[in-house]
């Protein structure tokens, strides 16, 4: 069963699919806006590849 990595709720694999990176997801509804999520809340920071893609994208915008 797919769960929020850093509450533990559940999640579906479409919300992990939109929102996630690698088939993981750092941040639900239960813990998190969707304003948050949006720009990449649900994404685990420490990964140096997905947001170094977000920041660039954001100073793009």
């Amino acid at each position: 069963m797919p769960i929020c990595g850093d509450c533990g709720e559940y999640v579906t694999r479409d919300f992990i699919r939109v929102f996630g990176v690698d088939g993981e997801v750092h941040g639900c509804p239960d813990c998190t806006t969707y304003r948050e999520l949006y720009d990449g809340g649900g994404v685990d920071h420490s990964s140096k590849t997905r947001g170094s893609q977000l920041r660039a994208q954001r100073k793009t915008n």
